[in-house]
């Protein structure tokens, strides 16, 4: 007797799970819905190895599924920063201006105007964002600049590294740098450091008013 073309992929079916393929070579191979595979070969029950070799399989197909997704989606995220970082453009002054105000005011010691300008962060890049805001905005020549490092005892060993490190983010040479404050334990490798501005205790009341500006309007 002819079998028909179902009849003759379901012993297909068959035979291949017998061999120890998975539901899904199986689909690949014969072009049948899931559900009725899974339909047929029901009682087909597989070897201990037959099941070793699928479970380690599908593990590998699982992990190799993750990595591609995880790559597309760094792929996509590196495609968006760079789509968002073009949009940024040349800063103005007056948005430096407010970006300065802002910073300090999540920053600085705007609590205590008698101190001057301070600011501090283990952020190499608001660091820089500082210094480029005294300079451009403040008029801050490098003369009325001092710097403090902060750093964990157990970082010690480390401070001539951290100092060339603090050197070439600021553009000021190592000799700046020589206020060196330990505490007890730092969580930052490379320790705070603070931006101190001498005599500005005119420019921390200017602050104060443009943080102060910036609060009415909102």
């Amino acid at each position: 007797m002819v079998q028909t073309p179902v009849r003759f992929k379901k012993g297909i079916a068959i035979e291949l799970r017998k061999k120890g393929f998975s539901y899904s070579d199986i689909q690949n191979s014969i072009n049948i819905p899931r559900s009725t595979i899974a339909y047929w070969l029901k009682d087909i029950e597989l070897s201990d190895e037959q099941a070793k070799k699928l479970k380690a399989k599908r593990s590998a197909v699982a992990k190799s599924n993750s990595e591609k997704r995880t790559a597309r989606i760094l792929r996509e995220t590196e495609d968006i920063k760079r789509s968002s970082a073009k949009k940024i453009g040349d800063i103005t002054k007056r948005e430096l201006w407010l970006m300065g105000i802002v910073l300090y005011w999540k920053f600085g010691n705007e609590s205590d105007l008698r101190k001057g300008i301070n600011f501090t962060s283990s952020d190499p890049y608001l660091i820089k964002l500082f210094l480029k805001w005294r300079k451009d905005i403040g008029r801050i020549g490098d003369e009325e600049i001092l710097f403090d490092i902060f750093l964990g005892k157990n970082k010690k060993d480390s401070l001539d590294r951290i100092k060339n490190y603090w050197a070439s983010i600021t553009g000021f040479s190592k000799g700046y740098f020589t206020r060196v404050y330990f505490y007890k334990t730092g969580k930052s490798e490379l320790g705070l450091l603070r931006v101190r501005v001498k005599a500005s205790s005119m420019l921390a009341r200017q602050m104060a008013g443009w943080i102060e500006g910036i609060r009415r309007s909102l």
